[in-house]
């Protein structure tokens, strides 16, 4: 297993090691334990410009994810599964309104954008219940 982090902003102190753990659990835990991943901290302004070129959406987002097995000439079979870009600007406003650590909103962020690179969708009500309830088993198994 490979995880690449990449800190791009100064508003929230990144704790590599939880991150890194967190990612590990939740790709074992999906039987993804030899996934190359690449996980990304931004502010907002930056993941705006990023949901603007790559989904047309003029707002900023909590957490994009871009994977590398969908699509054209990618593999499914690929051990390498992809990029999720976390905002934590956005991160620390919400953990501020959900009274939680920005630490454990950052968590849900990262399962949530692993979700979507495991193929889970949450467009339409049935989607994303099925997506909720898998992120709250693996937040509550962690």
């Amino acid at each position: 297993m490979n995880i690449d982090v990449r800190d791009l902003q100064d508003s929230v102190r990144i704790d590599r090691k939880k991150i890194t753990r967190c990612a590990e659990f939740v790709l074992k835990a999906m039987g993804e334990g030899k996934a190359e991943l690449s996980l990304l901290f931004v502010t907002d302004s930056y993941i705006k410009g990023l949901n603007w070129k790559y989904r047309r959406v003029r707002s900023r987002t909590d957490v994009l994810a871009f994977s590398m097995r969908e699509g054209a000439g990618l593999s499914i079979d690929s051990a390498l599964l992809g990029d999720v870009v976390v905002s934590t600007e956005t991160a620390r406003r919400e953990a501020r309104r959900r009274k939680i650590s920005v630490q454990r909103e950052i968590c849900l962020y990262l399962v949530h954008g692993i979700l979507h690179l495991l193929g889970y969708k949450d467009e339409s009500r049935r989607d994303r219940a099925r997506m909720q309830a898998k992120e709250a088993e693996l937040l509550e198994a962690m």
